[in-house]
């Protein structure tokens, strides 16, 4: 029996703008493992692979028809990206999901207002790339806003020619190869007329263990919400202090809430927290004015 070479692929969807695991906030990078691209978010392949993309979230308003996201192989091999639109929905948890994309009688097909080239793309180590991306809503488009993902997926590299005689088992089987490869999601978002939100905090309450603060944040309007977290203590007597933080939050439509896990930094967990209250504030990123959206405070007994 002649010998064979299979090779298995592993892809990680990953998403960059959103909350990776269900329920819970990413944490904050310690100081120094920031991007170096502002806006970039780094996923990284283990042995030489990473990529980074910038920006990861995109926005179209009335005004804006065109915009680029930067694609840079941040690895130390070449590596080949193919470009895709697709469609995600987030769940209660802020868990995201791929869904069908099917057409339904009577709304937009988000993926035919979106022009973008190229699709493939191969990038040395280091190298960048520009996406260029167009957009062209029809005219009878209804107000409202619309969202589908621009997804970069590594593309598995060429599979090794086999060697004669190079193993002990030749002509006896099949030999796997497991190479994982990654890719980055972002939102590409269509705003469309007159669009407007509002968010509240609600129901916030700190686990038993004082580890974790939970909440929800409700959305109300047209508009999905994006901003930053901040959960600050400020106990009897002492100095404010801030105990858990989180960047880049979304709360897409149509869903009208998102429930969030914050786990407490921890100097502040368990016993430590007491005798004093939390204030939660949930504001626009600052590049954006830092407008305060929600807020909410919690007595500590």
């Amino acid at each position: 029996m002649p010998h064979r070479h299979a090779s298995s692929y592993i892809l990680f969807l990953l998403l960059a703008g959103a909350v990776p695991a269900p329920g819970q906030v990413p944490p904050v990078p310690a100081p120094g493992q920031s991007p170096a691209v502002p806006g970039a978010t780094p996923f990284h392949a283990g042995a030489g692979g990473g990529v980074l993309v910038a920006p990861t979230r995109l926005v179209f308003d009335n005004r804006k028809r065109s915009a680029a996201v930067d694609l840079t192989n941040a690895g130390s091999v070449p590596s080949s990206y193919r470009i895709s639109l697709v469609r995600m929905e987030m769940n209660e948890n802020g868990g995201v999901a791929e869904v069908p994309a099917e057409r339904v009688a009577g709304q937009p097909a988000v993926e035919d207002m979106i022009r973008f080239a190229p699709k493939l793309v191969t990038l040395n180590p280091q190298e960048s790339q520009a996406v260029r991306i167009q957009l062209r809503k029809p005219a009878d488009l209804p107000s409202g806003e619309y969202r589908v993902y621009m997804v970069f997926r590594e593309m598995p590299p060429p599979a090794p020619e086999p060697v004669a005689g190079s193993g002990a088992n030749e002509g006896k089987g099949i030999s796997i190869t497991l190479t994982s490869l990654f890719g980055v999601a972002i939102p590409v978002i269509i705003r469309n007329g007159e669009t407007s939100a509002k968010v509240t905090v609600t129901g916030m309450a700190l686990d038993p263990e004082r580890k974790h603060l939970q909440f929800r944040l409700e959305r109300t309007g047209n508009q999905s919400v994006y901003g930053d977290l901040k959960a600050t203590f400020e106990p009897r007597s002492g100095k404010l202090q801030v105990i858990s933080e989180a960047n880049g939050l979304s709360v897409f439509t149509p869903n009208p809430f998102r429930n969030i896990t914050m786990a407490l930094e921890a100097p502040y967990q368990g016993s430590r927290l007491g005798g004093g209250r939390i204030h939660l504030t949930f504001s626009a990123p600052g590049d954006q004015g830092g407008a305060l959206m929600a807020e909410s405070t919690l007595a500590v007994p």
